[in-house]
């Protein structure tokens, strides 16, 4: 696995590099996790927060990244496009806080990740129970789905920075 930061900084490229083809798209569905405007904080500096303040092993993020894809397979009808991805708390937020709870063992109430992702602990229930619906609450990855994706990590790092 690569260093944290240089992770963190992968993943958030390969991120910006789908907003710029998805934003072109025009939207089929617009879900709860799309937002009306884009906030100012970068994709990058959200993730580093999310890192900051939860602490949490390298590999949630590349599951992060996972359930990202696992959810556009099997909704095509709903875009990650700008106004989906930047409403961090409901995207980028779940997909890893959901990889947190499943795959380290300690993780934190609910309520420090609404305070991290700016939500109510209402919302941050709400929103994680349609993530997971989204996800039809398939968690697992398979061992060779992950070493491609940290391979795929490894290579697009090598080649952009």
């Amino acid at each position: 696995m690569q260093p944290i930061n240089k992770l963190l900084i992968t993943i958030a490229k390969i991120l910006e590099e789908i907003l710029k083809e998805t934003d072109q798209l025009s939207l089929q569905q617009v879900s709860t996790f799309h937002a009306l405007r884009i906030p100012s904080i970068s994709i990058q500096s959200y993730i580093q927060r999310i890192a900051k303040y939860t602490n949490c092993n390298s590999v949630c993020f590349v599951f992060g990244l996972i359930y990202l894809d696992k959810v556009q397979e099997m909704h095509q009808n709903i875009i990650l496009n700008s106004n989906c991805i930047h409403r961090y708390e409901l995207v980028i937020l779940f997909s890893i806080m959901v990889a947190i709870k499943y795959y380290d063992d300690e993780y934190f109430k609910n309520e420090y990740y609404a305070k991290v992702g700016g939500l109510s602990l209402k919302e941050i229930n709400q929103l994680e129970m349609e993530f997971l619906d989204l996800l039809n609450y398939e968690l697992f990855i398979e061992k060779e789905v992950f070493e491609v994706y940290e391979e795929r990590l490894k290579q697009y790092e090598f080649i952009e920075i």
